[in-house]
């Protein structure tokens, strides 16, 4: 019978982290192995700190003049070796295949990094706070038709009237014979929202959002109003269509699923569908979308084009998900997820692609973006600076 080694698994997850460190150092990362190296990242502080370590210049060749002088040269080759690194196209700086055998030499020194940096042996600190701004949560309010408004974010299981009830901490409606009257839930910034509707149907609601709706659908329709951004997974009930009204454009489904983004300051009304069929009508145009179609409706144009759905219905699953995205863009979703102020020092044009939990503090999603090296990021109360 094999003898199992000590601590296998851990050592397994250390040098998985060193592959995908290395692979990112010589810039031939896959779009999986970033993602998995992005949560890796996200797991703590520390693992953070030695991504910034492995992957800073300077910190590669101080260590690789120490390694030298300790007359390692055959060793170094022999790393390199068994590293069998793909050479790229494009031209890489030297310092990045210097930086990627680091990271094994690193490991098989003690695994310094991964095991005794995480005991605290030989951790600096500057002995200073780090500014931060803390993420948002699931917070709401809801406005009866009498004006009686009601903070939902502390509730967990509460019956408010014969109609509505709070269940598990998500508003859910109970079948009643008495007369429909409206309601709203509006979510405010560093805020988001699950409900379950009079027919049904379930809407998340994210940041800066609200909805409004009749407590119990009737007639021959389902209509609801929405600002802000909302993702529905529609009940079916071929007799009465589900209606969204936004902007003075009407979505029309029977069963289906799909996102809505009504940010003013987004450039647009976003329509984006998972699954199902919708039928999106306004100023005497009517158009019909499919699965991963996404319609964007500016003034006069009506603009359709194939998504990838993910980064669209991340929010949905607490995450902030990038692909190719621009700096603004990331900078509006954590405006208005961590309530803060941003301030533009210089231009960045360069796009992002990443994954990372939405529940962290926004110095995390800094880092991340900052790992890239093309932009650098200042904390100053709740304002964000941003300098290339």
């Amino acid at each position: 019978m094999n003898t199992p080694v000590p601590y296998q698994e851990e050592l397994e997850k250390e040098f998985r982290a060193a592959y995908l460190i290395s692979q990112f150092i010589q810039e031939i990362i896959s779009e999986e192995e970033e993602e998995e190296l992005d949560l890796w990242m996200q797991q703590s502080e520390h693992h953070m700190q030695i991504f910034e370590d492995l992957t800073d210049e300077s910190m590669t060749r101080d260590f690789m003049k120490w390694y030298a002088e300790r007359n390692t040269e055959r060793s170094l080759q022999e790393v390199k070796q068994r590293l069998q690194f793909t050479r790229p196209s494009k031209v890489i700086p030297l310092w990045r295949y210097a930086a990627a055998a680091c990271v094994v030499l690193l490991l098989g020194a003690g695994i310094y990094y991964f095991g005794l940096r995480d005991k605290g042996s030989t951790v600096t600190s500057s002995g200073t706070e780090t500014a931060d701004i803390l993420p948002g949560k699931a917070s709401a309010t809801l406005t009866l038709a009498d004006g009686k408004k009601i903070d939902l974010t502390y509730l967990r299981d509460t019956i408010i009237n014969n109609e509505v009830s709070i269940v598990n901490g998500m508003v859910v409606y109970n079948s009643t014979t008495s007369e429909p009257e409206m309601h709203e839930i509006s979510i405010p910034r560093k805020g988001f929202y699950e409900l379950v509707l009079p027919d049904g149907s379930k809407a998340w609601v994210n940041s800066s959002s609200s909805i409004r709706y009749p407590s119990r659908f009737t007639g021959n329709e389902r209509r609801v109003m929405v600002t802000g951004e909302t993702y529905f997974e529609v009940a079916k009930d071929a007799d009465h269509p589900f209606i969204v009204s936004v902007n003075g454009v009407d979505i029309t489904a029977l069963g289906t699923a799909f996102n809505i983004n009504a940010y003013p300051n987004e450039g647009g009304l976003r329509i984006t569908l998972t699954e199902g069929k919708i039928n999106v009508n306004a100023s005497q145009r009517n158009e019909q979308l499919q699965p991963g179609q996404q319609i964007t409706i500016r003034p006069g144009e009506w603009d359709i084009r194939t998504v990838d759905i993910s980064p669209v219905v991340a929010w949905t699953k607490n995450q902030f998900k990038l692909k190719n995205t621009t700096i603004e863009e990331v900078m509006r979703m954590a405006e208005r997820w961590y309530d803060a102020k941003i301030v533009y020092k210089d231009k960045v044009t360069d796009h992002f692609t990443g994954t990372i939990d939405r529940n962290v503090p926004i110095s995390q999603l800094l880092k991340l973006l900052e790992a890239t090296g093309q932009v650098h990021f200042q904390i100053e109360g709740d304002s964000i600076i941003v300098t290339h």
